[in-house]
């Protein structure tokens, strides 16, 4: 099963990049916990709807993508990804790789956790850009 929830989580980061968020939005379970970075680079949990509203900055960038460039899959459940993730606003530019992982149930992300260099608060404190 977890090989589809990697193919799943590929195709969903993929049609979220084209503007179609439906897929990744629907991979989340509604009672998802995220451990994930805030913009200062403190890390905190997320319920699924602050995980996805903290989404919403994106839409402040000049660019924003992201693409999901290798997976492993760990026994039954884990799928951890490798995403690029690419982010410009002026002259301010950030390119990552950062390492999300997936817990999967029954086919849904019900736990997740990433990891980012430490350029990624360095180019959310120069863009001046707040949640």
């Amino acid at each position: 099963m977890t090989i589809q929830n990697a193919e799943a989580l590929k195709a969903a980061f993929a049609a979220a990049d084209k503007g179609d968020p439906v897929p990744l939005v629907n991979l989340y379970d509604d009672e998802m916990i995220w451990a994930g970075f805030t913009l200062d680079g403190t890390q905190r949990l997320y319920t699924k709807a602050e995980f996805l509203e903290a989404f919403g900055i994106l839409a402040k960038l000049d660019e924003s993508r992201n693409e999901v460039t290798d997976v492993s899959v760990i026994g039954d459940e884990i799928v951890v990804a490798d995403v690029r993730a690419y982010r410009r606003l002026g002259e301010h530019e950030l390119d990552i790789t950062m390492v999300m992982t997936h817990r999967f149930v029954d086919g849904k992300v019900t736990h997740g956790a990433d990891i980012v260099p430490s350029s990624f608060e360095r180019f959310w404190a120069a863009t001046g850009l707040t949640v």
